[in-house]
């Protein structure tokens, strides 16, 4: 496999991994255009401290199992354990296709292959930043079963 095909598999597991374990992260801004727009509730191109707090908040609260007001390290490993479950059992659900919960090479060849092919708008073969960028889950995923077999 090409090794374009699998940084582009990795970037984009590990960018669901991190949004999965954002539960049990400390507060941090945003680098995402389509965050930072939506916590800038005003629009005024800025995020104030107003509107960052009631996600640090939610978050906490998320993690803060037992509603004492701390969290706790049990409290976080739970949670960021509780994530790690969480998207294992994705990535089997979305690349174990015989489902006997492990992937085979020939599984994560065809879930590659559908990726390139959903998110290769122009049909040319490859994969630019701008389609990369404008990448659909859903679009994608529905070539999986027209994905070639290895």
């Amino acid at each position: 496999m090409p090794k374009k095909i699998v940084m582009i598999v990795l970037v984009a597991s590990g960018v669901a991994a991190v949004a999965t374990m954002a539960v049990a992260s400390e507060p941090y801004l945003p680098r995402a255009q389509k965050v930072f727009d939506r916590l800038d509730a005003n629009k005024d191109g800025k995020i104030s401290l107003a509107e960052f707090t009631p996600l640090a908040e939610k978050r906490f609260m998320k993690v803060d199992a037992n509603n004492d007001g701390a969290v706790s390290a049990a409290e976080i490993d739970a949670a960021l354990q509780a994530a790690m479950e969480r998207r294992r059992d994705h990535i089997l659900a979305s690349m174990d296709t015989d489902k006997n919960g492990s992937v085979t090479r020939a599984e994560l060849d065809n879930y590659v292959a559908a990726m390139v092919k959903g998110a290769d708008t122009n049909g040319d073969g490859g994969v630019t930043f701008d389609e990369a960028r404008i990448f659909k889950l859903a679009k994608w995923r529905k070539t999986l079963g027209e994905a070639p077999a290895n």
